[in-house]
């Protein structure tokens, strides 16, 4: 290749996204693969410090030998109303366990007590599904998997943002990607057998984590796959002061949602749950009550009993040891008082269409992370071990037919025209615009009007203030490459939106965090089904597709486990 068209990397198999799915994608990849297998992994920030998983404490479900596998199961698919994956789901639980001894062999140490047992906990609504800690919390846990991948051989490039995928000359297949370095401009050209887009869901860069803007994600659209879920999302208590991890647990240790008055208004909304209904159903209730006038809302951790704070302090990932060291004893009294929390709706469910092997509608191209449409609810420890299962699964199925595919050849007339495509933006003359579009599109995003409690007329209308947003975007240049990335993580997020209010007007019903206030019945004659979209010729289409059940053919609702069950830590090997 000319100069112009910049700097090759040929591998076998590209792994886009360095969170938990990715670093276990490329693993896998690289074990399964016949010996000399070549795997690439790039991000666009640092592998191993990236996404959701880092920031984290890295809690993930285990199914340990003579665990129920099946019930496990029958749990996590009732938890997410039936809309979830079942075989892929299974699959993960399975491999739960082998992939628990990849990481102990990697160095991490998982909380054990004074009989060498797993300390695990119970994690919100699952009775018999039980969560393991690493000690160190998700910034340990990342790092250490790229550690290992690099003593494996994987290449890792840091700060790569891929900016279009590839389909070659017969343009039947994904072979590879382009991008840019983030902070050189340098435009890179990287050829591939196999792609794995890893690289997240949406939050529309808020809270805790910025960098999850699902530049990925969008780009398999634009490449021919299909995608679907993106009417759910994970919304959540937020808080202005400090971000807590672990608000499960200090629930099931007696902390309580009260409102301004000081009223335990959970209990009012679901009667069956109280404080531990899901997290949707509470940030749904938190947004009702701000409805009424009731705010400030707070969540009361007092009742929780002295001897357990300082476990709530010090098993906390090291980020948050960090701050609340910072702060000193003003921070553990402000944590185990009543603490200001507003409902937060944090990222998108959406992710890419495959099937249960994790391989997209689009040869070539696979998903892994959550920028895999498994299921549609946000388990806490269940998010990350799904992340971890069809990573493997996706590294697996990525070099199964590899021996028998073809080395890839590029189409020049395509490089040029995405190289082209990517540089178009710049502008040296320009200011820096994409930040004041996205605060328009947050504002937009993050109603409670849009995203929490929906409604015909008020989902139109945010459609018609994002179609504005699209149409104002397309003036604004960039004068750098720093802002240059920034644009295409705008303009990636101004389509996710369009994507989210079109299923949220499509699913007539409530189901999850989709709660439409004028269809607030759960409907499973009509809506049991996974809410797909494609690209349809004149814009995004969509449509039903039935949601097989070979384990669980009929959807239960939950159980509530009881607090003592709660509050029980259970033994295993």
């Amino acid at each position: 290749m000319d100069k112009l068209d910049g700097n090759l990397i040929d591998t076998d198999v590209l792994v886009v996204g360095g969170g938990s799915g990715g670093l276990m994608a490329a693993l896998s990849a690289k074990r399964h693969g016949p010996p000399g297998t070549r795997v690439t992994l790039v991000d666009s920030w640092l592998i191993g410090r990236t996404g959701h998983t880092a920031f984290s404490n890295a809690w993930f479900i285990v199914a340990l030998p003579g665990h129920d596998i099946d019930g496990i199961l029958h749990e996590i698919v009732a938890g997410n109303d039936g809309i979830a994956d079942q075989e892929l789901v299974r699959q993960s639980l399975i491999d739960s366990h082998p992939r628990l001894k990849d990481f102990e062999a990697m160095g991490m140490h998982f909380h054990r007590d004074e009989e060498g047992r797993y300390k695990r906990r119970p994690t919100r609504g699952l009775d018999l599904a039980r969560v393991l800690y690493p000690e160190g919390g998700g910034l340990e846990f990342a790092w250490k998997q790229r550690l290992a991948l690099e003593q494996e051989g994987v290449d890792l490039i840091d700060r790569l943002f891929i900016t279009g995928l590839m389909r070659g000359p017969a343009g039947d297949r994904i072979i590879g990607a382009v991008g840019i370095n983030s902070r050189t401009g340098e435009f890179n050209v990287i050829k591939a057998r196999s792609t794995i887009v890893a690289t997240n869901a949406i939050t529309f860069r808020s809270g805790f984590v910025r960098d999850i803007t699902g530049t990925g994600t969008l780009l398999a659209y634009r490449a021919g796959a299909t995608l679907r879920n993106a009417e759910f999302s994970y919304v959540r208590p937020g808080t202005p002061k400090f971000y807590f991890e672990g608000i499960t647990f200090a629930i099931q240790e007696g902390a309580s949602w009260v409102n301004a008055k000081g009223e335990a208004f959970m209990q009012s909304y679901e009667p069956d749950w109280g404080d531990e209904a899901d997290v949707p159903r509470i940030a749904r209730a938190m947004a009702m009550e701000n409805r009424k006038g009731n705010t400030p809302l707070y969540l009361d951790m007092s009742p929780i009993p002295e001897h357990l704070r300082e476990y709530f302090i010090q098993s906390k990932v090291r980020w948050m040891d960090n701050f609340f060291r910072k702060l000193g004893d003003e921070a553990k009294t402000d944590m185990f008082g009543k603490t200001p929390y507003y409902a937060l709706n944090q990222m998108t469910k959406m992710g890419i269409r495959t099937g249960a092997d994790c391989r997209s509608d689009v040869p070539g191209l696979l998903s892994a992370g959550l920028a895999q449409a498994g299921c549609a609810n946000h388990f806490a420890g269940f998010h990350i071990g799904l992340c971890v299962g069809n990573g493997w699964i996706a590294g697996r199925s990525a070099v199964e037919d590899l021996e028998s595919t073809p080395q890839p050849a590029l189409d020049a007339a395509e490089v040029r025209a995405l190289h082209a495509e990517t540089r178009a933006p710049l502008n040296e003359n320009a200011k820096a615009e994409s930040d004041r579009i996205l605060r328009d599109l947050q504002a937009v995003m993050f109603a409670y009007d849009t995203g929490i409690l929906k409604r015909e007329d008020r989902l139109q209308g945010a459609m018609e203030r994002v179609s504005a947003l699209s149409e104002e975007f397309k003036d604004i240049a960039a004068p750098h490459t720093h802002e240059l990335v920034r644009m295409k993580e705008t303009e990636a997020m101004l389509l996710a939106a369009r994507f989210i209010l079109g299923a949220s007007l499509y699913r007539t019903e409530s189901r999850l965090s989709h709660f439409r206030e004028d269809h607030d019945q759960r409907d499973d004659d009509n809506w049991l089904v996974w809410v797909d979209v494609a690209e349809g010729g004149n814009g995004p289409d969509f449509s039903k597709t039935p949601i097989p059940t070979p384990y669980c053919s009929v959807v239960l609702p939950r159980r509530k486990p009881s607090r003592l069950a709660a509050r029980q830590s259970v033994g295993g090997v």
